[in-house]
């Protein structure tokens, strides 16, 4: 793969070496270089499906494949002898809009892929599911080798790290969408089911999965007359649905049946271990600490969350879990109104969307 600006000059590799960088020798601003590799690889997308992903991963780095500063006419004419205006103009859109973006920030590869395999992939591509996320990985792994080869070097410098990027989103990535459909899992939601705690209130009601609020209002709770019109369903954990009885059963020996409840509100949890079965539920037992932000790390006790084994094979160490906490007698902890499972390599500090 050639680095340099021109694949014919030998010059270049030699000014490299040399320590000398050649992005300087470059008249044309980078995003003008974004553009156009940019577009010649969407032209070469036979697939429907990822011209759709590419018209979205492209606006992460500012390039919209279907919009441009400069208009075709001007395209046709750039560069071409005699056109030097035209070159001249269309230089000139693509440094002011540079200038305009520069001033909310650096241009910065390795955050960039973290924020489209994270933000964007889970709340901008609905549907996208565990097969489309290994698809979407390996196009932007296709396109940014393609702007690379064309001679970005502002990539082609940073492919090192950002290949480290691409493998960890191939595995974690499907598994953070696949995980987020099976949480909070049949254990959180028969705790869910049967503990109030402090947060019970007509919002925490109205957030619960369909299928708690249609049994709270069979069995005649309080606030929940509207949810017996609800349609039949099974809510986004896909778990069949259980009675309360099913649901004492289910938590019979790990929670006493008059355990008092602590709600903590909604919270990030970012998983430090996924240990063995517990011996008084055969549930997988996730270790997990309350992440914050602001400060980007850890603070409090390390909690331990029940989950079935089907969701804990997919969880990750490092993945930051959306949910809201609650704490029952006996140091048990259970979490329901799960909301997203961040990946580890996710940028937190600059995504706060709730």
């Amino acid at each position: 793969m050639s680095t340099s600006a021109s694949s014919s000059s030998a010059s270049m590799p030699t000014l490299r070496a040399a320590g000398i960088d050649t992005r300087r020798f470059s008249s044309e601003p980078l995003l003008l270089r974004l553009d156009v590799a940019t577009h010649a690889f969407y032209q070469g997308l036979a697939d429907s499906r990822d011209r759709k992903m590419m018209e979205l991963a492209a606006s992460t780095a500012n390039v919209n494949v279907l919009t441009r500063p400069a208009g075709k006419k001007e395209f046709k004419k750039y560069n071409q002898p005699g056109e030097d205006e035209t070159t001249r103009n269309v230089r000139l859109k693509y440094q002011l809009r540079e200038d305009n973006l520069a001033q909310m920030g650096a241009f910065d590869p390795q955050w960039g892929l973290r924020w489209l395999f994270s933000y964007v992939a889970l709340t901008d591509m609905p549907g996208i599911g565990s097969d489309g996320a290994g698809r979407f990985v390996d196009l932007v792994e296709r396109w940014l080798e393609a702007l690379a080869a064309a001679g970005i070097h502002e990539i082609a410098d940073e492919l090192p790290g950002l290949r480290q990027t691409i493998a960890a989103a191939r595995d974690e990535l499907p598994c953070a969408l696949s995980v987020s459909e099976k949480l909070p899992g049949r254990f959180n939601a028969a705790c869910s089911l049967l503990f109030a705690g402090a947060l019970r209130t007509t919002y925490v009601d109205a957030h619960q999965p369909r299928w708690v609020l249609r049994l709270r209002a069979r069995d005649g709770a309080p606030g929940t007359a509207a949810a017996a019109a609800l349609p039949e369903g099974l809510g986004h954990e896909g778990a069949a649905p259980m009675s309360v009885a099913d649901a004492q059963e289910y938590v019979s020996g790990i929670v006493a049946p008059d355990a008092r409840c602590t709600s903590s509100g909604a919270v990030d949890l970012r998983v430090k271990g996924i240990g063995p079965a517990a011996e008084d539920s055969g549930l997988a037992q996730v270790r997990v600490r309350v992440f914050d932000r602001q400060a980007m790390e850890d603070k409090g006790d390390e909690l331990v969350l029940r989950l079935e084994h089907d969701a804990a094979a997919e969880l990750r160490v490092g993945f930051v879990i959306e949910a809201t906490l609650h704490a029952l007698d006996g140091d048990v902890h259970y979490i329901d109104l799960v909301t997203l499972v961040w990946p580890s390599y996710a940028p937190l500090d600059f995504v706060d969307l709730f």
